[in-house]
């Protein structure tokens, strides 16, 4: 498996999984959702977004690759949301280093060939 397969997988995995307690009402996720003082839809819109990117993670490994493209662009771009969201809020300083490790990662994923 090479760097940029298992990169995307991974961060599919991620993206799900995060996605799937804004959707679902994970106790610990509305938690955070109410201290960032966000509106439910707005929440629950972003699940979906994270749900999204991961399905165009993947489907952009056995389709086009513009569409792995469009999607790591698209989380790249929510994960700079998330830490503008967290330093506004002060927020712990952990929560913010994982979401500029992903965009990291994210950036990482886009400019490798795939």
């Amino acid at each position: 498996m090479t760097l940029p397969i298992a990169l995307s997988v991974v961060l599919a995995l991620l993206f799900v999984a995060t996605g799937a307690g804004k959707l679902f009402g994970a106790k610990a996720s509305l938690e955070a959702r109410d201290h960032f003082r966000m509106n439910p839809a707005l929440w629950r819109t972003i699940g979906a977004l994270e749900w999204a990117g991961a399905a165009g993670l993947v489907l952009g490994l056995v389709t086009w690759q513009w569409v792995a493209h469009a999607a790591t662009a698209g989380l790249g771009l929510l994960m700079v949301g998330a830490t503008i969201t967290r330093l506004r809020f002060d927020s712990k300083p952990t929560g913010v280093v994982v979401d500029l490790a992903l965009l990291a990662l994210l950036s990482t994923l886009l400019f490798l060939d795939r």
